[in-house]
């Protein structure tokens, strides 16, 4: 983890195929086995869903660090080919940004944590040809 808080590393080479659906999922998944085993939060839900009056949408992943008593909400992009596509980093844009804000509100509603501070981070995975995994805390 650098000082603002960017997390860099390399994965291994990972079987990419499938499509989207399946993407996704092994993105969230190298995401989660980061967050357990690098940062030490524990995963509490994943694809968490909300369809209420017009505020619809998914938290992929959501986890507690109890060192600091924050709820961490996980936003995973994953891309095949950063290269010809964009990284996944630069998947984000206002509009998506908003709906994620709104949507963690909603989620400490439901869940009644009782934790007083929340953040929303970012894990982008790039699998192209040297797979690496970024992890922006407090990214939105």
């Amino acid at each position: 983890m650098d000082t603002n808080g960017t997390c860099t590393r390399p994965l291994p080479a990972t079987a990419l195929a499938g499509g989207t659906r399946a993407l996704g999922r092994l993105g969230e998944d190298l995401a989660a086995q980061h967050l357990q085993a690098d940062d030490r939060l524990e995963i509490v839900a994943r694809n968490w869903r909300l369809s209420a009056g017009e505020l619809r949408g998914e938290l992929d992943l959501v986890a507690l660090d109890h060192r600091t008593g924050t709820v961490v909400v996980c936003e995973v992009k994953t891309r095949r080919d950063a290269q010809h596509f964009g990284g996944a980093l630069q998947a984000v844009g206002p509009r998506k940004r908003a709906r994620l804000r709104a949507l963690t509100g909603a989620f400490l509603c439901e869940a009644g944590l009782g934790l007083p501070h929340a953040r929303i981070d970012l894990v982008a995975v790039d699998l192209g040809r040297h797979p690496v995994l970024h992890h922006v805390r407090d990214a939105l």
